[in-house]
């Protein structure tokens, strides 16, 4: 959202409120910094170390309407992005009458597992207008019933924010000797969704895979060490194979790291778009995506992990070795600010 605040800002009354859904610095303050977001208006501070997420549900659905009527705030328009368990008050804002946008929407992996699924869902189907990355997210809405008239497709929200940070990464490269060693100093792993983690086997057998792609490259794998994930290792007492853990990191410090790899194993979503504006290959544990595109631009591969060196992990290994690069073209030119101010101006109008 950084690139859209700033034009929101530039072109209507906007008033940025945080959630606090996300309340340390390394997953909240160090986005706001390194990305130059101004401090929001207010803060909701649903967010906390013994918050689950129907605590943070059911916070931001009362302290958004309460903050809404004690500041006397009538939006025109109340914007979300994502999937996270922020948009969930937007069933409680429409049926307190307020018009909802959703950016990102659209996405289906058709896998209720995961929660960000259910998010979405609910958030798409509260909303009024909804602001696609691709025009397949569009088909899914229709194929909802949802109004086509109210369907925007807008490219996706981050390739803006990757250009601007690409050229700083391209630079660091230069400057190094010996390029090809330094670019494949190491495969990046990302594990972090409870349907990976809380999952004996399918923990097992991704820790076991990233154990091959070490041998097979002779390359260290960095494991990212997600709190929830680690503590799970722990519980099923599993191998780790030497994998070397390493600490979450500001949002700059992580995409040199991602640029710098070979490949990336990941179970993230956005894990699916932003190594794909770099040229990173991106190996994705998941039995479903919501990002089917990238698959078919060749920048992801999905991995079955329900059971171990099947033929998936063979065909993975074959896919790895393929000279081919990702195509990003299926992410947008990265005009997908100017065209969401564009789109609300349009809405404006209208009405």
């Amino acid at each position: 959202m950084s690139e859209i605040f700033k034009k929101l800002d530039k072109n209507f009354n906007h008033v940025l409120i945080h959630t606090g859904q996300h309340y340390e610095k390394l997953l909240s303050g160090s986005f706001f910094e390194e990305l130059k977001i101004r401090e929001p208006d207010y803060n909701l501070s649903i967010g906390g170390p013994d918050k689950e997420h129907f605590h943070q549900t059911a916070l931001v659905s009362v302290k958004l309407i309460e903050l809404f009527r004690s500041e006397k705030i009538t939006p025109d328009i109340i914007l979300f992005l994502g999937d996270s368990n922020s948009v969930c008050s937007a069933l409680p804002l429409r049926k307190e009458g307020y018009t909802i946008g959703h950016i990102e929407a659209g996405m289906r992996s058709g896998d209720k597992r995961m929660l960000e699924e259910i998010n979405r869902t609910v958030c798409d189907h509260c909303s009024n207008y909804h602001f696609v990355y691709h025009k397949d997210y569009g088909t899914n809405l229709t194929k909802e019933k949802l109004p086509k008239e109210n369907i925007f497709v807008v490219g996706n929200t981050i390739v803006e924010p990757c250009n601007k940070i690409k050229p700083h990464i391209i630079e660091h490269r230069k400057h190094k000797q010996n390029y090809p060693e330094w670019y494949e100093q190491h495969i990046l792993l990302d594990i972090h969704r409870p349907e990976n983690f809380k999952y004996q086997e399918r923990l097992s057998n991704i820790l076991l895979y990233a154990n091959q792609c070490m041998n097979r490259s002779e390359l260290p794998v960095y494991m990212l060490g997600f709190k929830r994930t680690m503590d799970y290792i722990k519980k099923f007492n599993l191998d780790t194979f030497g994998l070397q853990v390493v600490d979450i990191m500001p949002y700059e410090k992580y995409m040199k790291k991602l640029a710098q790899s070979f490949f990336i194993i990941s179970d993230s979503g956005t894990a699916q778009e932003e190594p794909a504006i770099f040229g990173i290959p991106v190996i994705v544990p998941r039995d479903y995506t919501e990002r089917p595109q990238s698959m078919e631009h060749n920048c992801s591969y999905m991995l079955d992990v329900n059971s171990s060196f099947n033929q998936s992990w063979r065909g993975s290994f074959g896919w790895l070795d393929n000279e081919s690069r990702p195509d990003a073209s299926w992410l947008g030119g990265g005009e997908t600010s100017d065209n969401i101010i564009d789109s609300l101006n349009i809405i404006f109008n209208n009405e």
